[in-house]
């Protein structure tokens, strides 16, 4: 793939099993600096990495080999191993496009996260995000609640 020439950013966001806030104290900045070096492993770059308790957002380019379903669920697999027994994910993700131009104000949004959390609640702020991006809202992303369909 050497001819290959692409520019996917991306801005992801999930958040901890149920919303519990288990991303508190010294295992906010461990886990993040995990979450980089295991993105830096897939060859994926990086811009930015922040949350609060119980989300997480990272802004990076996805390289044309890596499916972006497969780097949520190697990132988030490997991190709740590291992590350990009570820590969990959510199930899915949200991911959205960026562009070059908004690149740095997506970068800021994800490094300020406490201060925005103090103005904006996680629900209000996944339901904007779709709402900017012309998605509907189900129950389970916008709250965390997985309920199995009894149809299936």
């Amino acid at each position: 793939m050497s001819h290959t020439k692409s520019k996917i950013l991306i801005h992801m966001v999930f958040a901890t099993h149920e919303r519990k806030p288990l991303i508190v104290g010294e295992l906010r900045p461990d886990l993040h600096a995990y979450m980089s070096g295991a993105a830096r492993e897939l060859g994926v770059f990086l811009h930015a990495l922040g949350g609060v308790e119980d989300h997480c957002h990272l802004v990076f380019d996805l390289p044309p080999k890596l499916a972006l379903a497969d780097f949520a669920n190697q990132l988030k697999s490997n991190t709740s191993r590291w992590a350990g027994r009570d820590f969990g994910w959510q199930r899915g993700y949200g991911a959205f496009s960026v562009n070059q131009s908004s690149l740095d104000r997506a970068i800021q949004y994800v490094l300020q996260q406490e201060e925005h959390h103090r103005k904006q609640a996680f629900r209000d702020e996944l339901a904007e995000f779709l709402r900017v991006h012309g998605m509907d809202a189900d129950s389970e992303f916008i709250d965390g609640i997985y309920t199995p369909d009894p149809a299936a």
